[in-house]
């Protein structure tokens, strides 16, 4: 399942991780996957819109749970990047990287997400970048890393 995932994946972009970031690929709801990370930062690389995904288009997911932030709130917009020619907003989001154990009543830890939806022919890619912390990393800049892997983002057409 993972080799399908990737060449899934690597028949519909290319990209270059992040030096030292580790990468693992899966099927999540229907959707191949890769994971990308270095300690608690995350870049998700997520094609959608195929067969089996939840979301048939990137309307639908934009319209999605999913994307919202704490509280049902809507994602909030960012501003612009270029990724593979195309200029894509970006959002951001809180999204809860720990929960409490159940029955203590706990606070859920949160911490924000940046994503953008890429569309891609029938298909459209969603990229995410997360650090599981609400305090942000002091020695290494996970954001700028975001950054430049999505200037290294390339559609295979």
């Amino acid at each position: 399942q993972p080799m399908k995932t990737k060449a899934a994946l690597t028949a519909a972009a290319k990209y270059e991780a992040p030096k030292g970031w580790t990468e693992e690929f899966s099927l999540n709801q229907g959707d191949p996957q890769a994971l990308i990370s270095r300690g608690l930062h995350r870049i998700k690389v997520r094609l959608s819109g195929g067969e089996g995904s939840r979301y048939k288009t990137a309307g639908a997911f934009q319209a999605g749970f999913e994307t919202r932030s704490k509280g049902g709130q809507q994602a909030e917009k960012t501003g612009f990047a270029v990724v593979s020619g195309t200029r894509v907003l970006i959002y951001r989001r809180e999204v809860a990287v720990s929960l409490p154990p159940p029955d203590t009543g706990g606070p859920s830890v949160f911490a924000r997400e940046e994503f953008c939806v890429l569309p891609t022919g029938k298909l459209f890619f969603v990229l995410s970048y997360s650090y599981g912390d609400s305090i942000p990393d002091p020695a290494y800049n996970g954001p700028e890393a975001w950054r430049k892997f999505l200037k290294t983002f390339r559609l295979v057409k």
